[in-house]
């Protein structure tokens, strides 16, 4: 009985600790046009899918309003690359372009 106490707490624990990322919206889609012409929703939830899938691997998903701008455009290609030493041509340019438009836009958005 113990054990099973002590696994719901530590589960509690690493649950209350996950990130919670927003659900793109068209909304966002539209405030970041000027910036990416013809970018879609599609492609927003597809970096936002590669983003939960890929940097999750290695460690807790990071809440993209935590860093600016600046630091997204240095930091993802960096992590692209681990991914890629780890897991060969996992991401290619395309990936790694979406995942970091998902994190720019995510990083504008407004709670």
């Amino acid at each position: 009985m113990k054990k099973i106490i002590l696994t719901l707490a530590a589960a509690l624990i690493i649950v209350s600790c996950a990130v919670k990322l927003v659900t793109p919206t068209q909304t966002d889609v539209d405030r970041m046009q000027a910036k990416y012409p013809g970018y879609t929703l599609d492609e927003l939830n597809q970096g936002k899918s590669m983003y939960e899938q890929h940097c999750a691997e290695c460690h807790k998903l990071k809440n993209p309003t935590k860093f600016s701008e600046e630091e997204l455009q240095k930091v993802v290609p960096m992590m692209v690359k681990k991914v890629n030493k780890k897991h060969p041509n996992t991401l290619d340019d395309n990936a790694k372009d979406l995942i970091l438009k998902y994190a720019i836009t995510m990083n504008g958005h407004k709670k």
